[in-house]
């Protein structure tokens, strides 16, 4: 999965057991990763957030 690191300003994969999904504070799904010890967020859509709950 792409991640954006705003930090490096540049696009980051990170392989899908390395991401949690994560419910924001008004109920739609989030990916978290942690990178070099840079904390990533991405708001998921509704099929991302599908296939990474199997």
């Amino acid at each position: 999965m792409k991640f954006y690191n705003v930090k490096t300003r540049q696009s980051v994969d990170v392989p899908d057991d390395q991401v949690t999904v994560v419910t924001m504070k008004n109920g739609r799904k989030a990916a978290q990763a942690e990178v070099g010890g840079v904390k990533m967020f991405r708001i998921l859509s509704k099929e991302d957030a599908d296939r990474l709950a199997k």
